[in-house]
Protein backbone atom coordinates (compact mmCIF):
# COMPACT_ATOMS: atom_id res chain seq x y z
CA UNK A 1 0.00 0.00 0.00
CA UNK A 2 1.38 3.47 -1.01
CA UNK A 3 1.33 6.76 0.47
CA UNK A 4 -1.29 8.28 -1.95
CA UNK A 5 -3.67 4.85 -1.19
CA UNK A 6 -3.04 5.57 2.47
CA UNK A 7 -4.20 9.87 2.33
CA UNK A 8 -7.56 8.21 0.30
CA UNK A 9 -8.56 6.80 3.88
CA UNK A 10 -7.59 9.79 6.04
CA UNK A 11 -10.79 10.57 6.73
CA UNK A 12 -11.68 7.57 7.96
CA UNK A 13 -8.69 8.31 10.82
CA UNK A 14 -10.28 11.61 11.76
CA UNK A 15 -12.45 10.62 14.28
CA UNK A 16 -9.06 9.46 16.48
CA UNK A 17 -8.47 13.08 16.46
CA UNK A 18 -11.73 13.69 18.21
CA UNK A 19 -11.45 10.87 20.61
CA UNK A 20 -7.77 12.03 21.48
CA UNK A 21 -8.76 15.62 22.44
CA UNK A 22 -12.10 13.97 23.87
CA UNK A 23 -9.54 11.67 26.05
CA UNK A 24 -7.28 14.47 27.29
CA UNK A 25 -9.82 17.11 28.25
CA UNK A 26 -11.39 14.17 30.82
CA UNK A 27 -7.88 13.50 32.28
CA UNK A 28 -6.83 16.99 32.57
CA UNK A 29 -9.62 19.80 31.65
CA UNK A 30 -8.25 23.18 33.51
CA UNK A 31 -5.10 22.15 32.29
CA UNK A 32 -5.95 21.88 28.61
CA UNK A 33 -7.59 25.41 28.47
CA UNK A 34 -4.76 27.22 30.02
CA UNK A 35 -2.61 25.39 27.05
CA UNK A 36 -5.25 26.46 24.20
CA UNK A 37 -4.69 30.17 25.77
CA UNK A 38 -1.17 29.91 25.89
CA UNK A 39 -1.54 29.00 22.47
CA UNK A 40 -3.29 31.92 21.11
CA UNK A 41 -0.65 34.03 22.69
CA UNK A 42 2.72 32.66 21.29
CA UNK A 43 0.79 32.82 17.82
CA UNK A 44 0.39 36.24 18.03
CA UNK A 45 4.33 37.63 19.75
CA UNK A 46 5.97 36.86 16.48
CA UNK A 47 4.04 39.27 14.12
CA UNK A 48 5.03 41.65 17.19
CA UNK A 49 8.80 40.95 16.75
CA UNK A 50 8.60 41.53 13.11
CA UNK A 51 7.25 44.44 13.35
CA UNK A 52 9.53 46.02 16.23
CA UNK A 53 12.39 44.79 13.88
CA UNK A 54 11.39 47.13 11.36
CA UNK A 55 10.79 50.20 13.32
CA UNK A 56 14.75 49.61 15.14
CA UNK A 57 16.23 48.90 11.97
CA UNK A 58 14.62 52.76 10.71
CA UNK A 59 15.70 54.34 13.78
CA UNK A 60 18.58 53.04 14.13
CA UNK A 61 19.85 53.89 10.90
CA UNK A 62 18.42 57.64 11.23
CA UNK A 63 20.63 57.66 14.51
CA UNK A 64 23.50 56.59 13.20
CA UNK A 65 23.05 58.96 9.96
CA UNK A 66 22.67 62.21 12.43
CA UNK A 67 25.89 60.78 14.43
CA UNK A 68 24.36 59.67 17.38
CA UNK A 69 22.68 63.07 18.31
CA UNK A 70 20.21 62.78 21.12
CA UNK A 71 17.45 63.90 20.17
CA UNK A 72 17.58 61.33 17.03
CA UNK A 73 18.46 58.44 19.82
CA UNK A 74 15.47 58.69 22.25
CA UNK A 75 12.93 57.23 19.25
CA UNK A 76 15.07 54.34 19.54
CA UNK A 77 14.60 53.75 23.27
CA UNK A 78 11.11 52.85 23.28
CA UNK A 79 10.75 50.09 20.50
CA UNK A 80 13.80 48.50 21.87
CA UNK A 81 12.26 48.42 25.01
CA UNK A 82 9.29 46.97 24.01
CA UNK A 83 11.32 44.43 21.66
CA UNK A 84 13.09 43.19 24.94
CA UNK A 85 9.70 42.92 26.91
CA UNK A 86 8.00 40.73 23.95
CA UNK A 87 11.32 38.58 23.85
CA UNK A 88 11.02 38.10 27.51
CA UNK A 89 7.89 37.02 27.33
CA UNK A 90 8.19 34.46 24.77
CA UNK A 91 10.65 33.23 27.00
CA UNK A 92 8.56 32.97 29.80
CA UNK A 93 5.58 31.57 27.63
CA UNK A 94 7.99 28.95 26.59
CA UNK A 95 8.52 27.52 30.42
CA UNK A 96 5.40 28.25 31.31
CA UNK A 97 3.53 26.07 28.51
CA UNK A 98 6.29 23.30 28.81
CA UNK A 99 5.34 23.12 32.67
CA UNK A 100 1.65 22.76 31.43
CA UNK A 101 2.77 19.75 28.90
CA UNK A 102 4.32 18.15 31.22
CA UNK A 103 1.19 18.06 34.01
CA UNK A 104 -0.92 17.04 30.98
CA UNK A 105 1.35 14.24 29.90
CA UNK A 106 1.44 12.83 33.36
CA UNK A 107 -2.38 12.89 33.67
CA UNK A 108 -3.26 11.30 30.41
CA UNK A 109 -0.54 8.58 30.86
CA UNK A 110 -2.31 7.54 34.37
CA UNK A 111 -6.00 7.92 32.84
CA UNK A 112 -4.60 5.47 29.71
CA UNK A 113 -3.16 2.89 31.70
CA UNK A 114 -6.03 2.35 33.62
CA UNK A 115 -7.91 1.96 30.68
CA UNK A 116 -5.58 -0.43 29.01
CA UNK A 117 -5.64 -2.39 32.89
CA UNK A 118 -9.75 -2.56 32.91
CA UNK A 119 -9.78 -3.39 29.15
CA UNK A 120 -7.34 -6.41 30.12
CA UNK A 121 -9.39 -7.46 33.28
CA UNK A 122 -12.44 -7.49 31.26
CA UNK A 123 -11.49 -9.75 28.30
CA UNK A 124 -11.89 -13.73 28.30
CA UNK A 125 -8.98 -15.58 29.35
CA UNK A 126 -8.97 -17.06 25.57
CA UNK A 127 -7.24 -13.86 24.80
CA UNK A 128 -4.16 -14.53 26.79
CA UNK A 129 -3.93 -17.89 24.25
CA UNK A 130 -3.96 -15.47 21.14
CA UNK A 131 -0.33 -13.82 19.58
CA UNK A 132 -2.54 -11.25 17.90
CA UNK A 133 -4.24 -10.09 21.28
CA UNK A 134 0.08 -9.41 23.03
CA UNK A 135 1.01 -7.62 19.80
CA UNK A 136 -2.15 -5.21 19.90
CA UNK A 137 -1.47 -5.40 23.60
CA UNK A 138 2.57 -4.07 23.00
CA UNK A 139 1.70 -1.45 20.62
CA UNK A 140 -1.10 0.23 23.36
CA UNK A 141 0.84 0.11 26.06
CA UNK A 142 3.78 1.63 24.45
CA UNK A 143 2.44 3.89 21.81
CA UNK A 144 -1.15 5.27 23.40
CA UNK A 145 1.04 6.74 26.43
CA UNK A 146 2.24 9.21 24.25
CA UNK A 147 0.45 9.48 21.02
CA UNK A 148 -2.67 11.17 22.30
CA UNK A 149 -1.13 14.07 23.53
CA UNK A 150 1.30 14.08 20.82
CA UNK A 151 -2.00 14.50 18.32
CA UNK A 152 -3.24 17.19 20.38
CA UNK A 153 0.12 18.79 20.64
CA UNK A 154 0.37 19.19 17.09
CA UNK A 155 -3.26 20.08 16.49
CA UNK A 156 -3.02 22.84 19.00
CA UNK A 157 0.83 23.71 17.63
CA UNK A 158 -1.11 24.11 13.92
CA UNK A 159 -3.27 26.56 15.09
CA UNK A 160 -0.61 28.11 16.80
CA UNK A 161 1.52 28.56 13.62
CA UNK A 162 -1.41 29.23 11.08
CA UNK A 163 -2.02 32.14 13.05
CA UNK A 164 1.48 33.19 12.85
CA UNK A 165 1.66 31.89 9.53
CA UNK A 166 -1.65 34.01 8.23
CA UNK A 167 -0.24 37.21 10.41
CA UNK A 168 2.97 36.86 8.11
CA UNK A 169 1.98 36.95 4.73
CA UNK A 170 -0.53 39.93 5.46
CA UNK A 171 2.67 41.52 6.63
CA UNK A 172 4.62 40.23 2.89
CA UNK A 173 1.16 40.97 0.69
CA UNK A 174 2.24 44.98 1.10
CA UNK A 175 5.26 44.11 -1.17
CA UNK A 176 4.32 41.69 -3.27
CA UNK A 177 1.19 39.07 -3.74
CA UNK A 178 3.54 36.69 -5.04
CA UNK A 179 5.69 36.55 -1.49
CA UNK A 180 3.10 34.55 -0.02
CA UNK A 181 2.73 32.44 -3.04
CA UNK A 182 6.39 31.80 -3.05
CA UNK A 183 6.24 30.90 0.68
CA UNK A 184 4.42 28.11 0.10
CA UNK A 185 5.58 26.65 -2.98
CA UNK A 186 8.88 26.66 -1.48
CA UNK A 187 7.73 24.12 1.35
CA UNK A 188 5.53 22.09 -0.75
CA UNK A 189 7.80 19.08 -0.94
CA UNK A 190 8.46 18.89 2.71
CA UNK A 191 4.68 17.73 2.96
CA UNK A 192 5.21 14.76 1.21
CA UNK A 193 8.60 13.76 2.34
CA UNK A 194 6.84 13.93 6.16
CA UNK A 195 3.77 12.40 5.16
CA UNK A 196 5.25 9.66 2.95
CA UNK A 197 8.08 8.86 6.23
CA UNK A 198 5.42 8.89 8.97
CA UNK A 199 2.96 6.02 6.89
CA UNK A 200 6.54 4.20 6.51
CA UNK A 201 7.40 4.34 10.20
CA UNK A 202 4.36 3.27 10.60
CA UNK A 203 4.09 0.38 8.56
CA UNK A 204 8.03 -0.49 9.89
CA UNK A 205 6.29 -0.79 13.46
CA UNK A 206 3.54 -2.45 12.57
CA UNK A 207 5.08 -5.32 10.33
CA UNK A 208 7.87 -5.49 13.43
CA UNK A 209 5.59 -5.46 16.73
CA UNK A 210 6.48 -9.13 17.48
CA UNK A 211 10.23 -8.99 16.06
CA UNK A 212 10.44 -6.56 19.14
CA UNK A 213 8.88 -8.32 21.32
CA UNK A 214 10.92 -11.36 20.94
CA UNK A 215 13.82 -9.17 21.34
CA UNK A 216 12.36 -8.07 24.70
CA UNK A 217 11.23 -11.57 25.79
CA UNK A 218 15.17 -12.40 24.64
CA UNK A 219 16.61 -9.54 27.14
CA UNK A 220 13.52 -10.80 29.70
CA UNK A 221 14.95 -14.24 29.74
CA UNK A 222 18.85 -13.27 30.04
CA UNK A 223 18.56 -10.69 32.91
CA UNK A 224 15.64 -11.81 35.19
CA UNK A 225 15.95 -13.66 37.97
CA UNK A 226 13.43 -16.56 37.45
CA UNK A 227 15.49 -17.27 34.73
CA UNK A 228 19.21 -17.13 35.88
CA UNK A 229 19.55 -20.81 37.17
CA UNK A 230 17.93 -22.52 34.21
CA UNK A 231 20.13 -20.04 31.65
CA UNK A 232 22.91 -21.03 33.59
CA UNK A 233 21.95 -24.80 34.32
CA UNK A 234 21.83 -25.31 30.13
CA UNK A 235 24.18 -23.51 29.30
CA UNK A 236 21.62 -21.02 27.25
CA UNK A 237 23.21 -18.00 27.49
CA UNK A 238 24.72 -17.60 24.59
CA UNK A 239 21.99 -18.70 22.50
CA UNK A 240 19.72 -16.17 23.46
CA UNK A 241 22.30 -13.15 23.41
CA UNK A 242 23.42 -14.44 20.29
CA UNK A 243 19.10 -14.51 19.01
CA UNK A 244 18.81 -11.38 20.52
CA UNK A 245 21.70 -9.53 18.81
CA UNK A 246 20.34 -11.11 15.64
CA UNK A 247 16.96 -9.51 16.07
CA UNK A 248 18.35 -5.85 17.16
CA UNK A 249 20.74 -5.62 14.34
CA UNK A 250 17.90 -6.09 11.91
CA UNK A 251 15.62 -3.98 13.71
CA UNK A 252 18.15 -0.95 13.64
CA UNK A 253 19.81 -1.71 10.10
CA UNK A 254 15.82 -1.38 8.80
CA UNK A 255 15.38 1.61 10.87
CA UNK A 256 18.62 3.73 10.02
CA UNK A 257 17.36 3.14 6.13
CA UNK A 258 14.16 4.71 6.68
CA UNK A 259 15.81 7.76 8.64
CA UNK A 260 18.56 8.03 5.70
CA UNK A 261 16.27 7.88 3.32
CA UNK A 262 14.27 10.63 5.17
CA UNK A 263 17.36 12.70 5.47
CA UNK A 264 17.95 12.36 1.79
CA UNK A 265 14.88 13.51 0.47
CA UNK A 266 14.55 16.73 3.36
CA UNK A 267 18.09 17.68 2.20
CA UNK A 268 16.59 17.82 -1.60
CA UNK A 269 13.54 19.62 -0.13
CA UNK A 270 15.62 22.22 2.28
CA UNK A 271 18.14 23.06 -0.97
CA UNK A 272 15.31 23.77 -2.95
CA UNK A 273 13.84 26.43 -0.39
CA UNK A 274 17.12 27.90 0.06
CA UNK A 275 17.25 28.51 -3.73
CA UNK A 276 13.19 30.15 -4.09
CA UNK A 277 14.53 32.13 -0.83
CA UNK A 278 17.63 33.56 -2.07
CA UNK A 279 15.34 34.83 -5.59
CA UNK A 280 12.92 36.63 -3.38
CA UNK A 281 15.51 38.24 -1.17
CA UNK A 282 17.28 39.37 -4.31
CA UNK A 283 14.48 40.73 -5.03
CA UNK A 284 13.94 42.88 -2.41
CA UNK A 285 17.01 43.78 -1.88
CA UNK A 286 17.51 45.14 -5.46
CA UNK A 287 14.19 47.22 -3.95
CA UNK A 288 16.04 48.37 -1.47
CA UNK A 289 19.20 49.58 -3.68
CA UNK A 290 16.59 51.52 -5.41
CA UNK A 291 15.30 53.68 -3.03
CA UNK A 292 11.73 52.19 -3.52
CA UNK A 293 11.68 49.90 0.50
CA UNK A 294 13.95 50.81 3.38
CA UNK A 295 16.56 48.98 5.32
CA UNK A 296 13.61 48.25 7.97
CA UNK A 297 11.26 47.21 4.89
CA UNK A 298 14.35 44.89 4.14
CA UNK A 299 14.55 43.62 7.62
CA UNK A 300 10.86 43.22 7.73
CA UNK A 301 10.81 41.36 4.58
CA UNK A 302 13.52 38.86 5.47
CA UNK A 303 12.13 38.28 9.03
CA UNK A 304 8.90 37.49 8.09
CA UNK A 305 9.79 35.40 5.03
CA UNK A 306 12.80 32.96 7.10
CA UNK A 307 9.41 33.17 9.92
CA UNK A 308 6.99 32.02 7.87
CA UNK A 309 9.09 29.41 5.73
CA UNK A 310 9.74 27.76 9.45
CA UNK A 311 6.34 28.44 10.57
CA UNK A 312 5.50 26.23 7.01
CA UNK A 313 7.60 23.50 7.95
CA UNK A 314 6.23 23.57 11.17
CA UNK A 315 2.94 23.39 9.88
CA UNK A 316 3.95 20.23 7.59
CA UNK A 317 5.44 18.76 10.28
CA UNK A 318 2.79 18.89 13.17
CA UNK A 319 0.40 17.49 9.78
CA UNK A 320 2.46 14.35 9.79
CA UNK A 321 2.90 14.16 13.54
CA UNK A 322 -0.93 14.18 13.17
CA UNK A 323 -1.02 11.31 10.63
CA UNK A 324 1.23 8.62 12.40
CA UNK A 325 -0.69 9.50 15.69
CA UNK A 326 -3.83 8.80 14.27
CA UNK A 327 -2.28 5.81 12.83
CA UNK A 328 -1.15 4.45 15.89
CA UNK A 329 -4.01 5.51 17.79
CA UNK A 330 -6.33 3.54 15.71
CA UNK A 331 -4.46 0.04 17.63
CA UNK A 332 -5.22 1.80 21.01
CA UNK A 333 -8.65 3.01 20.10
CA UNK A 334 -9.45 -0.78 18.53
CA UNK A 335 -8.11 -2.54 21.76
CA UNK A 336 -10.41 -0.65 24.17
CA UNK A 337 -13.36 -2.00 21.85
CA UNK A 338 -11.86 -5.51 21.85
CA UNK A 339 -15.30 -7.61 22.73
Amino acid sequence: MDLTTQLKKLPAQLPYLGRAFVLIRKAAPGWTLTWIALLVVQGLLPVAVVYLTRTVVDRLVDALGSGGEWLHVRPLLVPVAAFAVVLLLMTALNSVLSIVRSIQSQRVRDMISALIQEKSVALDLLFYESSDYYDQLYRAQNDAAYRPLELVESLGFLVRNGITLMAMAAVLVPYSVWAPVALIVSTLPTLYIVLDHRFRQYRWRLRNTENERRAWYYDWLLTSRENAAEIRAFELGHYFKSAFQRLRETLRDESIRLERSQAAAELGAACFALLLTGTVMGWIAWRAMAGTASMGDLALFYQAFNQGQRLMRSLLENVGRMYGSSLFLADFFNFLELE
